[in-house]
C-alpha cells in the first residue's frame, strides 16, 4: 500500500510526465521526465519514486511509469559503476 508521500511523488510524475510528453514520442518523453527528475529531485525523492514502482496500487501514467522505469536503471547503472 502505498503512503501519502508515496502518492504526492507519483502525482508529480504523472504532471511531470504530461507536461514534458506533449508533442513528443513516448520514448523521448520518458527520457525528458527521467532527466528532469534526475536534474532537480533530491536523492531521497528519487529512491522512493524508485520503490514506489513495486506497489500494486501505485497510480502511475503509462508515460510516468515508463520514466521512472528508466530513472530505476540509470540509479541502478550509476551504483554498480562506483563500487
Amino acid at each position: 500500500m502505498s503512503t501519502n508521500n508515496d502518492a504526492n511523488l507519483i502525482h508529480m510524475i504523472n504532471q511531470i510526465a504530461a507536461n514534458l510528453g506533449g508533442g513528443r514520442d513516448e520514448e523521448a518523453a520518458a527520457t525528458a521526465t527521467c532527466r528532469h527528475l534526475e536534474t532537480f529531485w533530491a536523492r531521497p525523492m528519487k529512491q522512493r519514486l524508485v520503490a514506489s514502482l513495486a506497489l500494486e496500487d501505485a497510480d502511475f501514467s503509462p508515460l510516468a511509469r515508463r520514466a521512472a522505469t528508466l530513472l530505476s536503471t540509470r540509479l541502478t547503472e550509476r551504483q554498480s559503476a562506483t563500487r
